[in-house]
């Protein structure tokens, strides 16, 4: 099931999945593509922590994010995690069920007769950072992994920089040492294949920098192509026009190239 809906003169569309790993939950997607024809690339975005209204997906609208992609001439994409947007089910932490929700955005990106299904790439910031880099653990065909502000090793709780976070990590998942590994890409490491820029703040005041430059570091000994920025002197929000320079070339870089 599908609409169509205006925002700021450019028309998406929002399209509800029902996947069977979450028992047919309602999972929302945004797809924009640009004008032409062809198949493009495309890029998954995925959102943070939201506090109520949670708007989910919408907030890559909403910043800007979706009509940068539109420029670079890509396919913009959002899923809305479990508990955001119009998506059913309850917070999970990006937990499994986050995963499956964001897996099943992308199997749908792929289908579409405008994407080439070779050249996606899957961007998070935040908790989508967290559960994006899950997510490649099991999507090797990613052409590019963007990890901006995440966490990566959720089982250490010297990571948990403000209270708030442990607290929310306990009551969506239970706390657990399985549940930790279950949202950790520092435990899967070895089965990340795509090319990966990880991004973080020197000083980020919710989640360390310690575990951007361990997951940077696990990456490279398995020979996994990595690139650590640190943005001296930033907090867990990074400078936007630095992190966009960034992002932009990488994407360029990984997505331009002709298929291989």
């Amino acid at each position: 099931m599908s609409e169509v809906y205006g925002e700021v003169g450019i028309m998406h569309e929002r399209i509800f999945l029902t996947p069977a790993e979450l028992n047919s939950d309602k999972v929302e997607l945004i797809v924009e593509s640009p004008p032409g024809d062809g198949r493009r690339p495309a890029v998954m975005l995925m959102h943070g922590h939201q506090d109520e209204p949670r708007i989910g997906a919408e907030v890559m609208v909403r910043a800007g994010i979706f009509r940068s992609v539109l420029a670079m001439g890509y396919v913009a994409a959002a899923v809305s995690m479990p508990g955001y947007g119009a998506s059913e089910g309850q917070l999970d932490f990006c937990g499994p069920r986050s995963q499956a929700a964001v897996r099943a955005g992308l199997a749908h990106l792929r289908a579409m007769p405008g994407v080439d299904s070779s050249r996606i790439a899957l961007c998070g910031w935040s908790r989508g950072a967290v559960v994006s880099a899950m997510v490649a653990t099991a999507e090797p065909s990613l052409r590019a992994l963007v990890l901006a502000a995440g966490s990566y090793d959720l089982v250490d709780e010297s990571t948990f920089l403000i209270k708030g976070i442990h607290t929310a990590f306990v009551e969506e998942s239970g706390g657990t040492e399985k549940a930790g590994i279950e949202r950790s890409a520092l435990y899967h490491v070895e089965k990340i294949k795509t090319p990966t820029l990880i991004l973080h703040g020197d000083k980020d005041d919710r989640v360390s920098v310690k575990t951007a430059v361990d997951l940077h570091e696990r990456l490279s000994q398995c020979g996994c192509p990595s690139k650590l920025v640190i943005f001296p002197n930033t907090d867990h929000y990074l400078p936007r026009w630095q992190e966009g320079a960034e992002i932009l070339s990488f994407l360029r870089e990984a997505l331009d190239a002709p298929p291989g």
